[in-house]
């Protein structure tokens, strides 16, 4: 089921006894409505960062769920803003749950939320190019969760980073989560440069919930050294996030170089389709190339990419 609501484009997968079954859209598209309601009536709270944010147990729940994400991920330089797409995900899984569906797939614009009543059963959910719009050739492949939310960001699309990472994909407990670990290790992921172009983030777009930052706007003359040191900085914030359990695993890419948190276990695996096998072995957190294939599109898996900068702008 596609929901297209405003700046909410959403797509539903939802299962009773592992057969599709459709939810009632009526229902949905008025919950969404009410929860578009909410976020414009709040948004000058989320437009601040999230450390000024005192007193929020009274908001509503998508809010209030907007601002534990940040506070959790970067209260420091995150607004609420960095967790709206991922928080509708989530709280459209949570009505859905109620009506006693045993999977549900909430995908809003690349930010995803999954509810799995199986938690043995595999999901495979392959990383997005957010420029290209194809897939990159990787697949995370999640088993033995029943809950939770995987989000993308990067530079590139309409989507504003303070960083390098062209992708930075993020698996964590919720989709909220998730979308703010994203937005935080894609800032990270850094590095000081000439060859780094930036703007004031009011310079790029005049309704930026972050008007004073440096917005990365270029990176075309970066060299080899500068994309290692910056992948090892991004790699690192990510680590201090999975050592601290906010999230699970992250994955990191830029200029055709890969570094990720994902480590031989069972519950999260990073898998290459078209890779070539020589030079794209390594998950333990290394710097490693794909193959000529590594962006065409398969078939399989679901399409994570991340555009969530609409909801931004047009609340």
């Amino acid at each position: 089921m596609l929901v297209d609501i405003g700046p909410v484009c959403m797509t539903i997968r939802a299962e009773k006894s592992r057969e599709a079954y459709e939810p009632s859209r009526e229902e949905i598209e008025g919950f969404i409505r009410k929860i578009l309601s909410d976020l414009r009536e709040h948004l000058p709270i989320l437009r601040q960062k999230a450390f000024k944010i005192k007193k929020f147990n009274r908001m509503p729940p998508t809010v209030r769920r907007m601002i534990e994400a940040v506070k959790l991920v970067d209260e420091e330089n995150l607004t609420p803003m960095a967790s709206v797409a991922g928080a509708i995900s989530d709280e459209v899984r949570d009505f859905l749950k109620e009506d006693g569906f045993d999977f549900i797939s909430i995908n809003n614009g690349g930010d995803i939320s999954i509810f799995s009543g199986d938690s043995e059963r595999e999901v495979r959910i392959s990383i997005g190019d957010i420029n290209k719009k194809t897939h990159t050739g990787f697949m995370l492949l999640l088993r033995g969760l029943s809950e939770f939310g995987v989000a993308t960001s990067g530079i590139g699309g309409r989507s504003l980073t303070l960083g390098l990472a062209e992708i930075g994909t993020v698996v964590a407990r919720s989709g909220a989560i998730a979308d703010a670990a994203a937005t935080a290790i894609c800032n990270h992921t850094n590095v000081e440069s000439k060859n780094v172009i930036r703007k004031k983030g009011k310079d790029v777009d005049p309704t930026t919930d972050i008007p004073d930052d440096l917005i990365t706007v270029s990176i075309s003359g970066i060299t080899e050294d500068e994309i290692k040191e910056a992948l090892r900085n991004g790699l690192d914030y990510a680590k201090s996030l999975k050592k601290s359990d906010i999230i699970l695993d992250a994955v990191i890419i830029l200029k055709k170089s890969i570094v990720t948190t994902v480590t031989e276990g069972k519950k999260i695996r990073l898998e290459v389709l078209y890779g070539n096998k020589k030079d794209s072995n390594d998950n333990r957190g290394h710097l490693f190339r794909w193959g000529e294939e590594g962006g065409k599109t398969f078939e399989k898996g679901c399409y994570l990419g991340c555009d969530q900068e609409p909801l931004r702008r047009h609340l």
